[in-house]
């Protein structure tokens, strides 16, 4: 089963949204797939209390914190 997902640009699998925050699902799979599955409940048979509190609670990253991210990664190599 796939959708579009409005981030990417293209169309992906319910497996990449599910483990595509650090194999935690993304912050947007409720909304993008409740017309397709019981979404909710999905969720909660896969991902403890925490790892669902880790994902949907506090204030979504903006586009630019997600491209400095990229452009500037945590863990490279050779820093101090």
């Amino acid at each position: 089963m796939e959708i579009y997902c409005s981030q990417l640009g293209m169309m992906i699998g319910l497996s990449y949204c599910m483990s595509m925050n650090d194999g935690l699902p993304c912050r947007n799979s409720i909304d993008c797939w409740r017309e397709r599955l019981d979404i909710v409940a999905f969720l909660k048979a896969k991902y403890s209390g925490e790892e669902l509190n880790k994902v949907f609670s506090g204030l979504p990253k903006t586009k630019l914190d997600r491209i400095m991210e990229m452009i500037y990664p945590k863990n490279v190599k050779g820093e101090k």
